[in-house]
């Protein structure tokens, strides 16, 4: 994986910036958070429960990386889950690729003023979402986390308030051959229930455009097998039936198999109907990398609209409520040749 050194230093960026006005009262609340030096206090503060499971992270990182950032990572977590009440287990996993990639690939010094700095965190966060390594959803709730972190060990260094990040609304579909790999990672997976959890997840999510919050209600009880294919009552927000795409019954139908009928498939979860970051958690201790569930929607809606299921159909077992982003899904799809278009246009899709 190659890290393009995008981000050299923090002050070149910061000095761009445009320098925004403050009330007494913001930069009183600024100066009334001491500076918080992370050189381990932090971590001896936690209650043993909390310090003993960060210090079980293992983050999908190069050794001698994990040893250079470790202890300034887990001490800038504890503090923040102490002044801010920061999720810790959930913040190590966003912190970690965070300030590897600030420390190790671009260059910035190990210290709390350089790293956690509103430029890095943006610029970060454009990174992830133009490398394709997270959903443009998710880039919200990772800022959020580093951006408290932020402001607990550097306050000096955030006063600008942070900018809407700019969202599309319809995210690239994967290429046929990118979800054969897929399924290859699928089965590739070192555990059970892992391997339980990915077949679930690529085979709802591309065989029937399932999101990643359907997928965690998921009981064997909601399927029904007959002649006519594999159905599917989605629970959640939007309840509806769903037919999987023809392809991935095989691996839908395995990924249920020995689940009592009234069990949740994807298991080990008290609320799953409450678990926004349940496919998130998997992506992040899986083997390898996770498919993005947004792109394996895109991919069901791309399918069917090259087999000309009708709109009508697709609206409805999809759970939308509008479409009106149509028009980016048709860079994607198979256009046929002009006579065949005017037969189209004169009389109609053939049988």
């Amino acid at each position: 994986m190659t890290h393009e050194n995008t981000f050299p230093s923090p002050r070149p960026i910061s000095a761009k910036k445009r320098p925004t006005k403050f009330t007494l009262a913001e930069k009183a609340s600024v100066v009334s958070v001491p500076p918080v030096v992370l050189d381990g206090r932090s971590l001896k503060q936690l209650p043993k429960e909390t310090s003993a499971s960060l210090m079980k992270y293992a983050p999908n990182m190069p050794k001698q990386h994990w040893v250079k950032i470790s202890a300034f990572v887990l001490d800038a977590v504890a503090a923040a889950s102490t002044l801010a009440e920061v999720n810790a287990d959930r913040a190590v996993r966003i912190t970690a690729p965070f300030v590897e990639w600030a420390v190790v690939y671009q260059g910035l010094p190990l210290e709390a003023s350089s790293v956690f700095t509103t430029p890095a965190i943006e610029h970060y966060c454009r990174w992830l979402v133009e490398k394709k390594k997270l959903e443009e959803g998710s880039v919200a709730s990772y800022r959020s986390v580093l951006r408290k972190i932020a402001d607990c060990v550097a306050p000096a260094k955030n006063l600008e308030p942070t900018r809407a990040y700019a969202r599309r609304n319809v995210q690239d579909p994967y290429a046929a051959a990118e979800l054969h790999r897929y399924r290859a990672w699928a089965h590739g997976q070192h555990t059970k229930i892992q391997a339980r959890r990915a077949k679930l997840m690529l085979s709802a999510g591309a065989g029937a455009g399932l999101r990643p919050k359907e997928i965690g209600l998921i009981r064997p009880s909601d399927v029904t097998i007959s002649e006519s294919g594999v159905t599917l009552s989605v629970r959640g927000d939007f309840p509806r039936q769903i037919t999987l795409l023809s392809e991935w019954e095989d691996m839908f139908c395995d990924s249920i198999a020995d689940i009592q009928p009234n069990m949740i498939v994807w298991g080990d979860t008290t609320n799953p109907s409450r678990d926004k970051n349940l496919i998130t958690n998997f992506a992040d201790r899986c083997t390898g990398v996770a498919p993005i569930p947004s792109r394996l929607r895109a991919s069901w809606i791309v399918t069917l609209l090259d087999r000309r299921v009708h709109m009508a159909i697709i609206f409805e077992a999809g759970g939308f409520t509008q479409f009106n982003n149509l028009h980016q899904y048709i860079p994607y799809l198979a256009k046929p040749g002009t006579p065949e278009a005017r037969t189209q246009l004169r009389r109609g899709v053939s049988e």
